[in-house]
């Protein structure tokens, strides 16, 4: 009994914990936001953004255009794309003529890493010898025009080596699955802004670039498939820490997500810590493992008090973990999506919690992943060992 008054304590705590950290603007906690207010040193120097482009999308098109308009001055965007053949191709060509900063990058196949990281590798290739700071985004993401700015802030006064932003997502529907995806994108932004948790996020990093040779992560991404992660395992064995900028948040819209989309984008969320930052995986196990037992114990006690026998404090953790949940997802709902109707939230919640459950136990065992139309044949390591393509394209 004194295990089980243990367990629903410490899930009300931590749950009360989390709902805060999802709910609460804290950026004025982080360092980076304090350090915004130091000026940088003039003039600044050269800053190289690398995106790799696939696809096309009226979100891609807005993203690659709030790039492009960023106010840092001594900027060149490089915007990489595989073959004339990807969709992506005619409208990255056009950005380029119309932007003099932007230039164009025609990467090969990858063969032995994510096309992504392909991608990467060929902006690298491109980019001029000076340039001071490397900037790596995603192309689906609007930014706010000083995002850069913000971005490299904190490397160009020497108070980190890499620094990080992440994305905040907005509910434009209340279909599940977009609910689903906002609310765990919420809950991963919370993760980011801890410093235990900080990690590189693909979407929006900044890396000094005499660093970045230094540690040759252009030879990790040659054979991984994923850049984020991998370079986020490579930091932690080299104990270099990963500074998160709250102010350097892009925008992503949650309007067409599908179950089946879902599920491909978590299922390679928690693929990669199992890969390249094992620890970070055993840790997400172990707290689905207590979750899911400090749910289980509340209606168990509740099953014993109807038998008698019971004592008060245990009938009293029981109640407030359960009465709590009730309270908090409502505040939490106000909070991150106000406009998303009660009973759609809590669909949209249920789903998430069974993707999350469903998709850590397929990643136990796999040795594979597919990501846009490619499956990667990945050795324990997160080594790419074969690279097969138009897989399952619609």
């Amino acid at each position: 009994m004194t295990l089980a008054l243990c367990l629903l304590s410490s899930a009300w705590a931590l749950t009360a914990l989390l709902y805060c950290g999802l709910g609460l603007d804290t950026k004025c906690l982080h360092k980076a936001f304090r350090l915004s207010a130091l000026p940088a040193p003039l003039p600044l120097p050269p800053v190289a953004v690398m995106i790799p482009v696939t696809g096309r999308s009226d979100d891609t098109k807005a993203a690659l255009h709030s790039l492009l308009e960023q106010d840092y001055p001594s900027l060149t965007v490089y915007l990489a794309v595989c073959g004339a053949a990807d969709p992506a191709y005619a409208p990255a060509r056009e950005l380029t003529a119309r932007y003099a900063h932007a230039r164009l990058v025609d990467a090969p196949q990858a063969v032995r890493s994510g096309q992504k990281n392909q991608n990467l590798l060929s902006c690298l290739e491109a980019v001029d010898p000076g340039t001071a700071v490397y900037v790596f985004c995603d192309a689906n993401h609007r930014a706010e025009p000083d995002f850069v700015r913000k971005l490299v802030h904190p490397v160009l006064l020497g108070k980190a080596d890499f620094c990080t932003g992440y994305r905040r997502s907005r509910l434009y529907t209340a279909k599940p699955a977009a609910t689903a995806f906002h609310a765990i994108n919420r809950f991963m932004l919370f993760l980011q802004s801890l410093p235990f948790f900080t990690q590189p996020w693909g979407g929006a990093t900044a890396a000094r670039a005499s660093e970045f040779k230094r540690l040759d992560v252009a030879g990790l991404w040659r054979r991984t498939v994923v850049d984020d992660s991998s370079l986020a395992g490579l930091l932690g064995k080299r104990g270099i820490p990963v500074l998160f900028c709250p102010d350097a948040l892009l925008e992503s819209a949650a309007r067409s997500m599908t179950r089946e989309t879902l599920d491909e984008w978590l299922f390679r969320q928690l693929f990669y810590p199992r890969l390249y930052t094992f620890g970070a995986w055993l840790l997400i196990g172990f707290c689905l493992v207590w979750f899911a037992a400090a749910c289980a114990a509340c209606p168990y006690i509740l099953l014993l008090v109807l038998r008698g026998g019971v004592p008060f404090p245990m009938l009293a953790a029981a109640l407030l973990v359960l009465c709590g949940q009730v309270l908090l997802q409502e505040l939490l709902r106000r909070r991150i999506a106000a406009d998303c109707p009660r009973t759609a939230w809590l669909k949209g919640l249920a789903l998430a919690v069974t993707a999350l459950y469903g998709n850590y136990v397929r990643t136990v065992a796999a040795g594979s992943m597919e990501w846009r139309g490619i499956r990667y044949a990945l050795g324990a390591d997160g080594r790419v060992l074969g690279v097969e393509r138009e897989v399952n394209v619609k």
